[in-house]
């Protein structure tokens, strides 16, 4: 609920723009659907920490539109003063890699080429990410979303490094396999 709180700090929203506005910002490393922001912003405004106002649009359904309150504004201040719990990470390529030598090289260098693929094509919506917030240079907020910007980027960066070293070590562990099977037919056909 309190991603909803800190996006209302920037400017009043609906459910909709609110959901854009996670899927643009913090939701690079932070998740919340649709399904779970229209019953929290009811729960916020059943509470007191947001308020609501109904805008009728022509032709369309209306939209209900959410503003902080100073009571928001509070447990938002008092959630952001408590220090954050540490996190496990989850990652499924990992542990597949952990568990590689159970099969050959070549799956794993598949997993390993798209998650490069995929952090590639992530890195340059960071990068114009980056330009989109140096454009914001007025907002208060620019300093700590340039912040989160840069984190991303870096971690990309280094999740790139480590697939192309990852993919080297996995090249050489695939031609260490070929030559072994091959050497096996070889002998096979030796015996016969």
């Amino acid at each position: 609920m309190e991603v909803l709180l800190g996006l209302l700090t920037v400017a009043p929203m609906s459910g909709y723009d609110l959901g854009q506005s996670i899927r643009t910002s913090v939701g690079f490393f932070w998740n919340e659907s649709y399904g779970q922001i229209y019953p929290n912003l009811k729960t916020l405004a059943a509470e007191g920490f947001v308020t609501s106002k109904t805008e009728r649009q022509d032709g369309k359904p209306d939209r209900h539109i959410y503003s902080i309150t100073k009571k928001g504004h509070e447990r938002l201040t008092a959630w952001l003063a408590v220090a954050p719990q540490p996190e496990i990470p989850r990652n499924e390529l990992l542990l597949k890699l952990f568990f590689g030598a159970q099969v050959p090289a070549e799956i794993l260098i598949g997993y390993v080429e798209e998650m490069v693929e995929k952090q590639r094509l992530l890195l340059q919506v960071f990068t114009e990410t980056e330009r989109a917030v140096r454009a914001r240079e007025q907002y208060p907020d620019t300093p700590y979303w340039k912040m989160t910007a840069r984190f991303g980027q870096l971690e990309l960066e280094a999740h790139l490094r480590w697939g192309e070293e990852a993919l080297a070590e996995l090249r050489k562990i695939a031609k260490q396999q070929r030559t072994r099977s091959e050497s096996r037919k070889r002998k096979s056909h030796a015996r016969k």
